[in-house]
């Protein structure tokens, strides 16, 4: 007895040779481009080493140079930088008519804190002063870098660490 007529709960069987031509052109299509990609990744030379690698090596990088800027920032102490340049008697000038409103003439305090002091809040090297003058501080401390040179504030600096 053939397959050709015979039914299964009232669905009738019929026997293809063939599966669609679609089916076949998605399967030999995914087929390909599976061989093209595993040959691509295993003949590239691609590996998770070497990005992992790369990786390391720029955050590697990245630490040396902050490591660099720390170790320039403290280089030099702060007492050695007030004998390099003598723009300390026209800091003391720009001291009277900015700062001893807030500090006091001789520096120990009024408003603003006491600079005289061994430890200043926000660090007493040249670059922390130096921030602490142009860019200002939270609580009061006005930034003053668009109102005097770069000399007028290494001026300043050289002054206040020399109280």
């Amino acid at each position: 007895m053939s397959d050709e007529n015979k039914e299964y709960d009232g669905i009738r069987y019929r026997p293809e040779k063939n599966s669609p031509l679609v089916f076949r052109i998605l399967f030999f299509g995914l087929l390909t481009w599976g061989v093209i990609f595993m040959a691509y990744y295993l003949f590239s030379g691609w590996s998770s080493y070497g990005e992992f690698a790369e990786i390391k090596k720029a955050k590697e990088a990245r630490l040396a140079v902050q490591q660099e800027k720390a170790s320039a920032g403290q280089a030099v102490p702060a007492h050695e930088e007030i004998r390099t340049t003598n723009l300390a008697a026209e800091g003391k000038k720009e001291f009277a008519a900015r700062c001893a409103s807030c500090h006091g003439a001789d520096g120990k305090g009024g408003i603003g804190p006491d600079l005289t002091a061994k430890q200043y809040k926000y660090g007493k090297t040249a670059p922390e002063v130096t921030a602490s003058i142009s860019d200002g501080r939270p609580g009061g401390m006005p930034g003053f870098k668009n109102e005097l040179s770069g000399d007028k504030i290494q001026g300043l600096v050289q002054y206040v660490l020399s109280l």
